[in-house]
């Protein structure tokens, strides 16, 4: 036991703080720099040194692969000016935008390659697709070149996140630090030194000896502890530059309404909550003409092209949506056949009258979203095609060993919800 804790402690746990301390000294660092600089009271001094940082800082990380970058804001901008009094800007924006990736991921870039520079193209279609809807919708007027730039290349966001406005960025250039709000970084900076090291020295070490259940959880236990380190990394960041402040700390995910999960829609909300935003900013509002599910189902289906043209993460955020669909409709079935109050979103005026099955229906479910999260979670393990993404055939394969145990609880949900809607109908 004393030679396992040594070498745990040797071999993974000081090597990996020691990591991803130099990668937190290199992203914090230009941080603070970009913090400090706001004292320089120059707006253009402020835009062109961000624009100066991020590129270094994407050098760093990315090597010549920050040229896709470069041209995916230059394309932007052109689009923008291009577009500005149309009224179509954003929708604009994003088809340019992504047609460019798409090209480039078939095409042009190397898979591994692609999958390194995923996360920060994902956050530069946000940012620049927001600055073209808010331009539709009257919020903002044309940003000049600089703070475009500036918004788009800064180091506080382009690496790990997360997404802002820009409005938001603008508004981080006056931000004053506050005890508070550096006790938020520290804490912050801690847990994600936490779930780095419980994703990779501890989680994936789980005994393979137990169940299959056992080992796919502590698969995707260990797969939302790394996302985790990621989103605390992103809010250290923010927090740094400007964007937290003591009345209203910036916040990028909710652990524990992923780990004990009330419903699969709390999740999807909580898992990333800058992405949320945009997703129902910019995509979900401006669809619900068509309806809410429609909306919902093109909200899900926009994310998973954010994400990708790999089958891997489009299947299991589409499932996601089927999940989060059908606890949503059982529930608001059960909740009048019970006369009680389990729908996913709480009650605004209440009105049932049997309490008695509220508790263990809320456990029941909190206990099959925990089941279905490792079910989609056991898509991203520690196989070496990870770099790449999954194929459609390994994707498949996996749920397969699995018995498709998580889509045969939604279809199962499926048919519990329209029986229950057919007897509610007839006692009406």
């Amino acid at each position: 036991m004393d030679d396992t804790v040594s070498e745990t402690l040797n071999y993974c746990i000081l090597p990996v703080i020691s990591q991803i301390t130099e990668v937190f000294l290199k992203i914090f660092g230009f941080s603070l720099i970009v913090s400090i600089s706001t004292v320089l009271q120059s707006e253009a001094l402020t835009f062109s040194l961000d624009v100066i940082l991020g590129l270094f800082c994407s050098l760093l990380f990315y090597q010549t692969s920050t040229l896709y970058l470069a041209l995916l804001v230059v394309l932007s901008y052109a689009v923008i000016v291009l577009t500005s009094s149309t009224g179509k800007t954003g929708a604009a924006v994003l088809t340019v935008n992504l047609l460019f990736v798409f090209i480039s991921e078939l095409a042009v870039v190397e898979p591994e390659l692609w999958h390194q520079i995923r996360g920060s193209v994902i956050l530069l279609l946000m940012k620049t697709s927001s600055v073209g809807f808010d331009l539709d919708a009257g919020v903002l007027t044309p940003p000049s070149i600089l703070s475009f730039a500036g918004y788009c290349f800064s180091p506080v966001s382009l690496i790990f996140g997360p997404f802002v406005t820009l409005p938001e960025y603008c508004k981080s250039k006056h931000t004053q630090f506050s005890g508070k709000v550096i006790l938020n970084a520290i804490t912050s900076l801690a847990l994600a030194y936490l779930c780095v090291l419980l994703s990779t020295c501890f989680l994936p070490h789980m005994d393979e000896t137990h169940s299959t259940f056992y080992r796919t959880y502590f698969t995707a236990q260990s797969f939302r502890a790394s996302h985790y380190f990621v989103s605390y990394t992103s809010q250290v960041s923010a927090i740094i530059g400007g964007f937290s402040t003591p009345s209203q700390s910036f916040q990028v995910v909710n652990p524990m309404e992923v780990e004990i999960p009330r419903s699969m829609a709390k999740v999807a909300v909580s898992w990333n909550l800058p992405m949320h935003y945009w997703l129902k900013t910019y995509v979900y509002k401006k669809s619900l003409g068509f309806g809410m599910y429609t909306a919902a189902f093109l909200t899900y289906t926009a994310s998973s092209i954010l994400h990708g043209l790999n089958f891997q993460l489009p299947a299991v955020l589409i499932s996601i949506f089927l999940f989060a669909s059908v606890e949503t409709q059982l529930r608001e079935e059960l909740a009048v056949f019970l006369d009680t109050c389990v729908r996913v979103s709480k009650c605004r005026s209440c009105t049932h009258k049997n309490g008695v099955f509220i508790m263990p229906i809320r456990l029941l479910f909190i206990a099959i979203n925990i089941a279905q999260l490792a079910y989609l979670g056991v898509m991203f393990d520690f196989n070496p095609l990870q770099a790449e993404g999954y194929s459609w055939w390994i994707t498949l394969s996996k749920w397969h060993e699995l018995n498709w145990y998580g889509h045969v609880t939604a279809m199962f949900g499926f048919l519990i919800a329209t029986t229950l809607r057919w007897i509610n109908n007839k006692r009406k």
